[in-house]
């Protein structure tokens, strides 16, 4: 793990050296600086870019985690021996100066800060109070993850890990030269996990896909064969298999050098090889995880582990901190009539962790189950329309590089099973392509001036107005249906979606954050008393556009901390489409909120909403805002296709 803590003062360009980190594979930034006003950290965290703020912790003004979806906080040991607070948020990290005070600390927090390991770079004078033997011995004894701090720079990272450190964090060694920053950075080798598995020729499965993988999360992947298979994406003619010796041989190699905290093992000849496996892992890095994808079937109809007694499987889980079988491997190892509160049973009895993998069924959603003995989450993505080789261990290796992120378990799970959906899209073929980058929601909002809201019209069914719209021109589609069933809304969702495919228009969900994530629609709109978009972001990721509903500028900077792409503000004036208004604004109320989003550096497009006619669009053009949002006045007219034409010419030639 590294992180990066910023500089006590300020700095020129801070921020944008900030997301150049990111860009580059930061995973955690703490943001300290001692004494500042509240005002100081919102303005920092408002330059840094949506899709990072999440891996920001912060060191004061704790209330802005909610505010802006951060990933949690930062404590001196002083505040954690009265903090109270922990289940309230999903990051805690302590700062300590000794062992001692690790040991004594009333919770167990994701991980401390134990400082100084070297001489400080950014303090001078302060000197480290510990030999590394004292380092060595203290950290097998401490369970809680510890975070090197104090003088490290690219020298010592490899140092710190052979020690037992779980990851090092930068001050000085960045700060001191900001324009070298980045490339001081990029010297720091990456954290590194391991994968056991069969060499794959295709490289669409096995230990090569899980490189890959590991790569593309910016996690440095080491690779132990456990066979050799020949196979290609279709076709399995057979395995040669490694014996446990000469799995253990590569793995002692490795560890010679490295310290993997978490372990992914795929393909394994029998379950006493496995145990052989385990049990040299577990002995040899005391602290390590292990993560088992049972490969028990390969995809081309393959069997493995014929006829040996599953039960002995069960010897093995207490020492595995994850299992990640779909269906088919869970009936063979657990038996059938299988259930999420008996699998929840089964883990706490073992110690261990399951995720219910459901990319096997055939709902249109594909659901995973996490299983811990204490909670059952459950993480939904729409389902792709290609199959890929080696989807199995593509999960498993992206959760593992989540987890050697530092993501909680759950996160790492959603975060995983997101990375596999983006893979199965990325191309029509059986086998994928890993991307570094992950998709992001592309569509500039800038320029779509026009938005269609559908809405029930006697008589023309909406994907019937949805057609006209769009040959008129509109590439902007909004499903709107109240009161109505979940069946009819998902039966028109996927008409409409149809037509906005054929049309490349943007197709969005007004409310519905479960049908959207169904219909793999463009994104969602919400109202101000639907989902909070932070928490909608975390189902639906960067790939997806988010838009809210706001009546004030107050309104608009909430959303605007919440992550949103765009609002729709309004009514403009009254709408019989909406059965609970909120104060109409009229052009007066537009402009002013127009001028204070400039003047506090608001940027997001803006729709305007609500009962606007023809005659209006040009003076609420005129108020700044980016566009306009109809729905009965281009549903109610006698050609629907003709008004989007001369819709859209007013809003082109404004």
């Amino acid at each position: 793990m590294i992180v990066v803590i910023t500089p006590p003062y300020r700095i020129p360009d801070e921020e944008v050296i900030v997301n150049s980190l990111f860009k580059n594979g930061l995973h955690l930034l703490h943001l300290r600086k001692p004494d500042a006003e509240r005002v100081v950290y919102e303005r920092f965290i408002q330059k840094i870019e949506p899709c990072f703020r999440e891996r920001i912790i912060v060191h004061d003004h704790f209330d802005l985690v909610e505010a802006y979806g951060l990933r949690g906080i930062h404590l001196k040991s002083k505040q954690a021996e009265h903090f109270g607070d922990r289940k309230w948020y999903a990051h805690v990290s302590v700062s300590c100066h000794s062992f001692k005070e690790i040991a004594t600390l009333p919770f167990t927090p994701d991980y401390v800060f134990l400082s100084p390991v070297f001489d400080s770079i950014s303090k001078q004078g302060y000197k480290s109070m510990f030999t590394p033997d004292m380092l060595k011995e203290g950290l097998k004894k401490t369970s809680t993850p510890v975070i090197a701090l104090g003088g490290i720079s690219a020298d010592n990272v490899t140092a710190c890990r052979k020690l037992g450190f779980r990851g090092v964090a930068l001050l000085g060694y960045l700060w001191d030269t900001p324009s070298e920053a980045l490339s001081r950075f990029l010297k720091i080798f990456p954290d590194e996990t391991l994968s056991i598995a069969g060499f794959d020729q295709s490289s669409g499965a096995g230990v090569t896909a899980d490189i890959k993988t590991f790569e593309c999360c910016r996690v440095y992947g080491l690779g132990v064969a456990s066979a050799i298979t020949f196979q290609n994406q279709n076709e399995y003619l057979g395995t040669k298999w490694m014996s446990p010796g000469e799995i253990i041989r590569q793995c002692e190699v490795l560890c010679r050098e490295f310290t993997p905290a978490y372990v992914k093992i795929g393909l394994i000849e029998n379950f006493d090889s496995l145990a052989q496996v385990v049990d040299y892992l577990t002995t040899t890095l005391p602290k390590v995880k292990i993560i088992w994808d049972p490969i028990l079937k390969a995809s081309a109809g393959f069997q493995f582990h014929n006829g040996e007694n599953m039960e002995t499987i069960q010897n093995i889980l207490g020492k595995i901190y994850l299992l990640t079988p779909n269906r088919n491997e869970l009936e063979i190892l657990f038996g059938n009539n299988l259930e999420a509160e008996g699998l929840q049973r089964i883990a706490k009895q073992l110690h261990t962790n399951i995720l219910w993998k459901g990319g096997h069924n055939t709902e249109a959603l594909a659901s995973d189950r996490l299983i811990t003995g204490e909670e059952i989450y459950t993480f939904s993505v729409a389902r792709g329309k290609h199959g890929k080789h080696g989807t199995g261990c593509v999960l498993s290796s992206a959760v593992t590089s989540y987890l050697t992120l530092g993501y909680s378990l759950p996160e790492a799970c959603r975060l995983g099973q997101r990375y596999v959906s983006d893979f199965i899209r990325g191309n029509d073929t059986n086998l994928g392509i890993h991307s570094r980058i992950h998709a992001t929601a592309t569509a500039n909002l800038h320029e779509i001036p026009l938005q269609y809201i559908t809405d029930h019209k006697e008589g023309t069914p909406i994907p019937e107005q949805v057609e006209a719209v769009c040959k008129g021109g509109c590439r902007w589609i909004q499903l709107r249906m109240k009161e109505v069933s979940r069946e009819e809304f998902i039966r028109t969702g996927n008409a409409v979606k149809e037509i906005c495919r054929r049309y490349n228009a943007l197709f969005l969900i007004n409310d519905h954050v479960d049908i959207a994530i169904e219909l793999d629609a463009d994104g969602v709109h919400l109202g101000k008393e639907d989902m909070n978009p932070l928490e909608a972001r975390k189902i639906l990721g960067y790939s997806k556009i988010i838009g809210g509903t706001c009546n004030t500028f107050d309104d608009v900077a909430e959303r605007y901390r919440q992550q949103v792409d765009y609002i729709g503000l309004g009514p403009f004036r009254f709408t019989s489409t909406k059965k609970r208004l909120s104060p109409i604004l009229g052009l007066e109320g537009y402009q002013q909120i127009t001028d204070k989003c400039r003047e506090a550096g608001i940027h997001l497009p803006i729709h305007a909403i609500g009962g606007i006619r023809e005659t209006d669009i040009r003076p609420i053009l005129d108020t700044g805002v980016t566009g306009i949002a109809l729905s009965s006045l281009l549903k109610d007219n006698d050609d629907i296709t003709e008004k989007t034409k001369e819709v859209l010419l007013q809003l082109k030639t404004n």
